[in-house]
């Protein structure tokens, strides 16, 4: 089943603003990452320029004049570091002694003047290093390497609060947003929603126009709905009015010429009475044929078991001397969508056929079937023959080239039914008769 329209554009604009905020989001935490790490070098920075301005070499030996200007290098595993090595010599700080911090190797400056900041990540919680070398004296002076650790704890908690608060504020916007649009669709599809709720009331035959006051968009469209609608009832009014002229026209010449047999000779009586007898089935399939009134957008929802019951009466009373047996098994719940009179057409052809060339039995049962509505027909008669079932299905089939016997209105109902977009089966009945399905879509 295809998305409407509101689903459609929800969906993209969510997946356009997910993919906006995610990135936007990215872009954010990036950010934000990088600023923490620069302010956690500048920290460091700092510590480490308070380093050189209390720092001596003596004798080859790194010494303080004074007490480390940091506090927390005092204290242990206060989660401040620092390590000074100069030629065959190296000081620590208090905090880094009572811990195993470490120095490596791979944190350490190279050349004089540079400062290198290293993140290192192991068992324990992270740790950012900054080291840098400097030439101490005069050019030829010990080169003396200035090394300031700190734990990673208090920025990646910074980072990961960044991050929690990032993703919460985002998923607000994002689910107002969402709330924002849907209403927004809500209310610019309305008038899409109306249109269609009353195309739905002219199928019903529950309104003859559509309403005025659509906007620009919909104006052009509701305006050429209302005039093929009109356009329809007219064309369809004149037809019908056509038809009805057009048979009786013909009753008076057929009722003359059937009068007419009586001042002719046996002969000419029956060559007359033949060819008359095909005139009228002639007559009686064309009109049908062009009397079909098919799909209508004007249409209405039929009541299949009252239609039914209607039509099994009339039949009953039309064939009340053959005595036949009637089972008939009509839900009352069925609807039909469509035109009454094609619907009786098309089952009163198909009953009609069973009360004819029954025995003495007739089994009428509908039921709901694949969202429409199955209609099934049984007799116990001689059946149709395997070789004209497709015969009498198909489209076009002149009626007076049917057999005898064979039902000459079902080329009519085939032909209806296929309007219809519905189906029409011929098989034989459980009783040796013939077995006449008939599908039709069902009614809202």
């Amino acid at each position: 089943m295809k998305a409407g329209i509101q689903t459609r554009l929800l969906f993209t604009t969510t997946l356009v603003l997910g993919t906006c905020l995610s990135l936007g989001g990215y872009i954010l935490d990036r950010s934000f990452k990088a600023s923490v790490l620069a302010g956690a070098e500048e920290q460091l920075r700092l510590v480490t320029y308070s380093l050189m301005g209390a720092v001596d070499v003596m004798d080859g030996q790194v010494l303080l004049r004074e007490e480390p200007p940091e506090p927390r290098l005092n204290q242990p595993e206060s989660g401040l570091y620092a390590s000074i090595v100069g030629g065959d010599d190296e000081w620590q700080s208090t905090s880094a002694r009572t811990t195993d911090i470490g120095f490596p190797s791979e944190v350490l400056a190279g050349a004089p003047g540079e400062f290198v900041f290293t993140q290192m990540n192991g068992s324990r919680p992270g740790t950012y290093y900054l080291s840098t070398a400097v030439i101490w004296g005069a050019d030829d002076g010990d080169v003396l390497t200035f090394t300031v650790a700190t734990a990673a704890t208090e920025f990646e908690a910074a980072i990961r609060g960044f991050r929690r608060n990032l993703s919460l504020g985002a998923l607000a916007v994002a689910l107002l947003f969402i709330a924002a649009q849907f209403a927004a669709l809500r209310w610019g599809l309305l008038p899409l929603r109306q249109m269609a709720e009353e195309v739905r009331e002219l199928e019903r035959g529950e309104r003859e126009r559509l309403s005025l006051g659509y906007p620009a968009e919909l104006a052009n469209l509701a305006e050429n709905l209302d005039a093929f609608v009109e356009h329809e009832q007219r064309s369809r009014a004149r037809y019908s009015n056509a038809l009805e002229d057009l048979a009786h026209s013909l009753k008076t010449p057929l009722a003359v010429i059937r009068n007419a047999l009586d001042d002719r000779s046996q002969s000419q009586r029956e060559l007359l009475a033949d060819q008359l007898q095909r005139m009228e089935s002639t007559v009686h399939h064309q009109l049908s044929r062009a009397s079909v009134r098919g799909p209508v957008v004007v249409g209405g929802v039929v009541d299949l078991a009252t239609l039914l019951a209607r039509l099994l009466r009339a039949l009953q009373a039309a064939y009340v001397e053959r005595n036949l047996q009637l089972a008939a098994d009509v839900p009352e719940d069925l609807k039909v969508r469509g035109d009454e009179r094609d619907l009786m057409e098309i089952l009163g052809n198909v009953l009609e056929n069973a009360f004819k060339y029954a025995d003495s039995w007739v089994s009428v049962v509908a039921r709901a079937s694949e969202g429409g509505v199955e209609v099934i027909v049984d007799d116990d008669g001689a059946g149709i023959p395997e070789a004209l079932r497709q015969e009498v299905l198909s489209r076009g089939t002149r009626a007076d080239e049917m057999q005898p016997g064979q039902g000459i209105g079902l080329s009519v109902v085939a032909e209806l039914v296929q309007l219809y977009q519905g189906r029409l089966e011929i098989s034989e009945s459980d009783r040796g008769g013939a077995r006449l399905k008939v599908w039709l879509r069902g009614g809202h």
